[in-house]
């Protein structure tokens, strides 16, 4: 479970958090464990503590509602990211930019694979790349985000280095 480290899903944050609970005790709080940080051989390290969870992510005053997704093919974790940022009056649904980050592992280390601050479409609230909407080698995607307040799919071709 990735959330942006905040009171609120309304509210912008410095960082992103990491949890991890067995699928069949999500409804028991006790069985949560959170990311706190990695370790000097750069192996994760979780405690039972929520305050003493770490950030997987920062990007102070920017980390915002996302997703995550595993791309099997690619063997990579996709980020999508909404830039809270915008003009609009009715804000980041209508007008604004959007990110999409990978790394090898759920924690990391991220790199930036797509930035825009100012899309073609208003980016929407959410966003993600389904799994079951992916290629068997992960190099076509369809992208299915809010935009403007509607149901919206962009099909995305990744090209490797090299290609």
């Amino acid at each position: 479970i990735y959330s942006q480290d905040s009171e609120s899903a309304y509210e912008r944050a410095d960082r992103m958090v990491l949890a991890r609970v067995p699928k069949d005790r999500i409804r028991d709080r006790g069985a949560y464990e959170f990311f706190a940080r990695l370790d000097g051989s750069g192996q994760p390290v979780w405690t039972k503590e929520i305050a003493e969870r770490g950030g997987v992510f920062a990007h102070p005053g920017e980390c915002y509602r996302s997703s995550i997704t595993y791309n099997p093919g690619l063997k990579r974790y996709l980020w999508c990211q909404t830039d809270p940022d915008s003009t609009h009056r009715q804000g980041a649904r209508f007008e604004g930019g959007f990110r999409i980050y990978d790394a090898p592992e759920p924690w990391g280390p991220w790199t930036t694979v797509f930035a825009t601050e100012h899309w073609d479409v208003g980016p929407g609230e959410t966003s993600s790349f389904p799994t079951k909407w992916m290629s068997a080698d992960g190099k076509t995607m369809h992208l299915v985000f809010s935009g403007e307040d509607c149901f919206s799919v962009r099909r995305a071709k990744v090209k490797c280095r090299g290609e």
